[in-house]
């Protein structure tokens, strides 16, 4: 590709300019094998799909395995420990939980009759009253218990609450130890600041 008449302008006369030839076939066939190979369409191909890609080299199938291994072990955990502030006693669900409100710390047991397990109840299980005693504990930073009180409650198998509050010192988490149907179960339930 040779300038023309107009590219001479700029120059002082008796100077030529550049000129530039560009080929790009002699340029390949000087090239070294494998990148004539990558122009001919002979060089490596990407893979495709996401799941080829996560399993084409050692590296990407030893950290499938790997992310694969932790969330089954999360999964799992989760599925077996459940909740530490929710638990059944026959036919009965027990949830714990507190909260702040400006200086105080409330603490709820909600106690309330198993929706799928209330219908196979006879009449004589339904209208029974059962003695509820909870002992609630504060919980401080220092994981000591700092407070306790004392509640009792006569349950007919309706929803019912068993309340109390606490003055809040750096309170982090609350404790029930319930005694119900002959049981005793501890629940625990994390503070919830506002």
């Amino acid at each position: 590709m040779a300038f023309g008449d107009d590219a001479k302008e700029g120059y002082t006369e008796g100077e030529e300019p550049l000129h530039f030839y560009y080929n790009r076939e002699e340029r390949i066939k000087k090239a070294p094998k494998i990148v004539q190979d990558y122009y001919a369409g002979g060089g490596p191909r990407p893979t495709r799909g996401l799941f080829k890609v996560l399993v084409a080299t050692r590296a990407n199938r030893t950290i499938l395995f790997v992310m694969l291994a932790c969330l089954l072990i999360v999964l799992f955990n989760g599925l077996l420990r459940g909740s530490e502030n929710k638990t059944t006693i026959d036919t009965t669900i027990l949830q714990l939980t507190a909260f702040t409100y400006e200086d105080e710390v409330y603490v709820s047991l909600q106690v309330k009759p198993s929706v799928k397990k209330n219908n196979h109840r006879s009449d004589t299980e339904k209208n029974k009253i059962k003695q509820i005693t909870t002992l609630f504990s504060a919980i401080d930073i220092d994981k000591q218990v700092s407070q306790t009180e004392m509640a009792q409650l006569n349950y007919s198998g309706n929803e019912d609450f068993l309340r109390t509050k606490f003055t809040d010192y750096d309170i982090l988490t609350v404790k029930a130890e319930v005694q119900f149907s002959g049981k005793t179960i501890t629940l625990t339930a994390p503070v919830q600041r506002r």
